[in-house]
């Protein structure tokens, strides 16, 4: 049992995903007491209920309670077990959590990290995408070239990409405010991609607003609307896939933490721009989404996007 080992040695830590509990008051009892339960060794301080199990505030697993105290010898142990690279990628990617106030969120299955079993969408689909992103952004400014805008994605082939609601406003006579700015913030769906396809070098930090450097560099790198695609299209490759799950997998548990914040009520900790993290969660889960039956990716793929968290 937990408390028979030497105390002074003694690392508390979750079975499940290595968090280590940061003295806040995660834990609440049925009479409605909070506290933290490894004050107590997970008794109650008001009612003395005996919890037997603890649940992690990090990965939600709950496991029995003495199995969170572990020796140094143990914690060694589980640190040289297992696949070394994904452990290797689940410290860089909570360290990145970490780095932006987002502390206690862990990965606790260690294949989650894994994407080699997933289906990109190929370098052609995904600079089409990327140039319908960012022309959309761009006549959201200025809707007097919408209709050349459907004239040069017609003229280039990629018109049956554009998807259902990007059509929908491109031949709106008055779309509301809501739209305008929806379409507005493709621009960062169209960064982000740029950033995949190595059009733009980096992207900027999630808590960064100042990123008139990567929007610059990106429109420097693209074609011009009206231009020729194909030339652009079928020369792009992409950046290590390594980089763009890491990325994806930020963002997707940074959208998870938002959509916790609402469902409980508790205040946002962090600098996120949630609408720049969001508008990236959308766009490199669109990107790992291959029709493979379909041989073809068409706009409708883009409205059906799974976020789902």
């Amino acid at each position: 049992m937990f408390w028979k080992k030497k105390q002074s040695g003694i690392i508390i830590q979750c079975p499940t995903c290595e968090w280590n509990p940061d003295g806040d008051k995660h834990w609440g009892c049925s009479c409605g007491y909070r506290w933290n339960t490894f004050k107590t060794k997970a008794k109650c301080p008001k009612c003395k209920t005996q919890w037997e199990d603890t649940r992690c505030p990090a990965c939600g697993t709950s496991t029995p309670h003495p199995n969170w105290y572990k020796t140094k010898e143990e914690i060694d142990l589980i640190e040289s077990s297992g696949d070394q690279n994904l452990r290797a990628k689940k410290k860089s990617l909570e360290s990145r959590l970490i780095s932006y106030g987002i502390k206690n969120y862990r990965v606790g299955y260690l294949p989650y990290l894994d994407h080699t079993n997933e289906k990109f969408q190929s370098e052609y689909e995904a600079g089409c995408r990327m140039m319908i992103l960012y022309a959309i952004s761009t006549v959201a400014h200025n809707l007097a070239e919408r209709d050349t805008l459907i004239g040069w994605f017609k003229d280039e082939k990629i018109w049956d990409k554009v998807s259902p609601n990007e059509r929908e406003f491109l031949i709106d006579l008055t779309p509301n405010e809501k739209t305008l700015m929806d379409m507005s913030w493709r621009i960062e769906g169209a960064l982000t991609l740029g950033w995949c396809l190595k059009n733009t070098e980096s992207l900027p930090r999630l808590d960064n607003d100042k990123n008139d450097k990567s929007f610059e560099e990106l429109q420097q790198n693209l074609p011009e609307i009206g231009e020729a695609l194909t030339p652009f299209l079928t020369q792009l490759k992409y950046r290590d896939f390594d980089e763009i799950y890491e990325e994806n997998l930020l963002n997707e548990m940074a959208t998870t933490y938002f959509r916790d914040l609402m469902f409980n009520g508790k205040k946002d900790k962090t600098r996120i721009n949630r609408f720049t993290s969001f508008e990236r969660h959308y766009v490199l889960n669109w990107l790992r989404t291959q029709y493979a039956d379909t041989g073809e990716t068409t706009g409708e793929s883009w409205d059906e996007t799974d976020t789902s968290t």
